[in-house]
């Protein structure tokens, strides 16, 4: 083994130019997969985060009681018309009982990473001699922030320390209504109830309906509010993968009789366009290390088959054909971890460097996205290494073989 390892150390270092143009092509072909992969990678993960990092994954809310006619009422008699009108109501939510049970619960599921409940209704926000209907939503701050991440998208205020009578609205709803921090505002269900809260926080979420129409106080202002007493109306889940989001809420469906809704079934049309550019995603990435393996191949081929001269020689020295494949082999492998290396490592300083570039904030107080927003994983790293790998051997070896079934008579005289 020492002797082929020798052999193939000496042709490459031989080879001077050509062993760096070899390894050369390697790296060029690696760090290309990797530049296309990493920004097509991220290019999704930040439509995903901004389709569902501001939304609850799944929703849990209480199951809709509806209210059964009777077909027959006792003392009546016979053949007597039951008369009766079901009308919905308007205002009044039905609520979750032994929350803080159920919570610990939900928190058991597997891919469940935070549970928040929450008091949720419409009510009519004035201010200004202006009002609005608007979702209001009461959570405990450091549970709802770990759902929504309010506090990476507040553009002035706070929010992790909501007081009873504070509040945090949309920017748009804001804009609309010309509040700034410390403005109170009043907000009127239909129940009758009315409560005056004072502006504590400014949000943009990026998205218009958001923006436009929610509020967020604190649960016990919520459910003051909405007289809920200490029940809640809903609990939002968070899982660390969004398209689990169906297999959970149908685990949960199946343990509680409540009623269970995911953002996957609430938006069908966007998840089939995600689905799509995920596959979209995966062939381009696929084609890439496709062609780029013909060009480190052809590379390859080449610099074999112009040694067939050598391996006859070797074969008329004695040398056996597997320890000449073993020769290629170690040539190929060495040739590959270099050029794979110095891909990886190139491919991923372009991609971090494009992803440090940010662009204009799009509102004053917003953090700068970033313009090209590319992302390398452990995954993407290693498998575009292992294939360039895989390809610079396999690319050595295949012409070797033929190389070494020649006789070595007539390689020398042909070459």
């Amino acid at each position: 083994m020492r002797f082929q390892i020798a052999l193939a150390v000496r042709h490459l270092r031989s080879g001077g130019w050509q062993t760096a143009l070899i390894v050369g092509g390697v790296a060029v072909a690696v760090t290309l997969v990797i530049f296309i992969s990493g920004l097509i990678t991220g290019l999704q993960q930040r439509l995903v985060s901004t389709i569902t990092g501001s939304i609850p994954h799944i929703t849990v809310e209480a199951p809709e009681r509806i209210l059964r006619i009777p077909e027959h009422i006792e003392g009546t008699p016979d053949g007597a018309a039951i008369v009766a009108k079901r009308e919905q109501r308007l205002w009044q939510t039905d609520t979750v009982d032994n929350c803080q049970c159920l919570e610990r619960e939900l928190a058991k599921f597997a891919h469940v990473t935070a549970v928040s409940p929450a008091v949720g209704g419409t009510a009519l926000l004035i201010a200004g001699g202006s009002e609005a209907s608007v979702r209001v939503l009461g959570a405990m701050p450091m549970r709802q922030n770990q759902i929504s991440g309010i506090t990476d998208d507040l553009i002035e205020g706070t929010y992790l320390d909501l007081g009873a009578d504070q509040i945090v609205v949309g920017y748009t709803l804001a804009k609309e209504f010309t509040l700034e921090l410390g403005d109170r505002l009043r907000l009127a269900t239909g129940a009758g109830t009315t409560e005056t809260f004072r502006v504590a926080g400014i949000v943009y979420q990026a998205q218009e309906n958001v923006d436009g129409s929610s509020v967020y106080i604190n649960l016990r202002a919520g459910q003051s509010l909405f007289r809920t007493g200490t029940r809640v109306t809903t609990l939002s889940l968070k899982v660390d993968d969004v398209f689990a989001a169906n297999a959970v809420a149908d685990a949960i469906a199946a343990s509680f009789d409540l009623n269970v809704d995911t953002w996957m079934r609430q938006t069908p049309r966007l998840l089939s366009a995600l689905k799509a550019q995920s596959g979209s995603s995966l062939l381009i990435s696929a084609f890439s290390l496709v062609a780029s393996g013909f060009a480190i191949a052809s590379v390859l081929i080449v610099s074999v088959l112009k040694r067939s001269r050598e391996i006859g020689i070797l074969k008329a020295i004695g040398a056996r054909r597997k320890q000449i494949l073993i020769v290629f082999t170690i040539e190929g492998l060495v040739i590959g971890v270099l050029g794979s290396i110095v891909g990886g490592a190139l491919g991923s300083a372009i991609v971090l460097l494009l992803a440090s570039i940010r662009q204009p904030a799009r509102i004053p107080g917003q953090i700068p996205d970033p313009l090209f927003p590319g992302i390398i994983t452990p995954n993407l790293l290693l498998v575009t290494m292992l294939a360039g790998i895989l390809i610079a051997v396999v690319a050595s070896v295949l012409p070797a073989r033929q190389a070494a079934d020649l006789d070595p008579v007539d390689v020398i005289h042909s070459g």
